[in-house]
């Protein structure tokens, strides 16, 4: 007499599983906010973080930095702090392309203030991966305007 639905049952049949929530979004599409790597640096060339301290811009590249972290790609180039320069190492680059870096990368940078810039690509559509601290635009030198 009893009930013996509980009796052939063990511990792990009385765990609750997650539930897969779906969200619904009225027909929006997802976009990725901008993240950032730092694993690609290449500090053979350009700068150190250190370097940036000193000259206190450090502060000036992570605030920077945080604002772009609710941006897209899309926002932070229509908004010109983020610039795509295309495949291929500038001409009269101040900087030569790393070996441990992909071919077929497009580089872009990051404007911070005048001339300074962190300089690395795009992955994904939405991760910087940072390459270089570029204190003097050495990376795609241009020549002065309104001088």
């Amino acid at each position: 007499m009893g009930n013996n639905r509980f009796n052939n049952r063990n511990s792990k049949t009385f765990l609750r599983q997650r539930k897969n929530l779906s969200i619904k979004n009225q027909g929006q599409v997802k976009k990725e906010i901008l993240v950032f790597g730092f694993s690609n640096i290449d500090r053979s060339q350009g700068q150190k973080f250190v370097d940036w301290e000193e000259f206190k811009l450090l502060s000036k590249a992570l605030e920077r930095i945080a604002g772009l972290s609710s941006m897209t790609l899309e926002q932070a180039v229509t908004e010109q702090i983020i610039k795509i320069y295309g495949k291929g190492m500038p001409p009269k680059s101040g900087f030569t392309f790393p070996k441990h870096i992909p071919e077929d990368i497009e580089w872009a940078s990051i404007r911070i203030q005048g001339q300074e810039r962190i300089i690395g690509f795009i992955e994904k559509g939405y991760i910087f991966q940072v390459v270089f601290m570029d204190k003097e635009h050495q990376f795609y030198p241009s020549k002065k305007k309104h001088t």
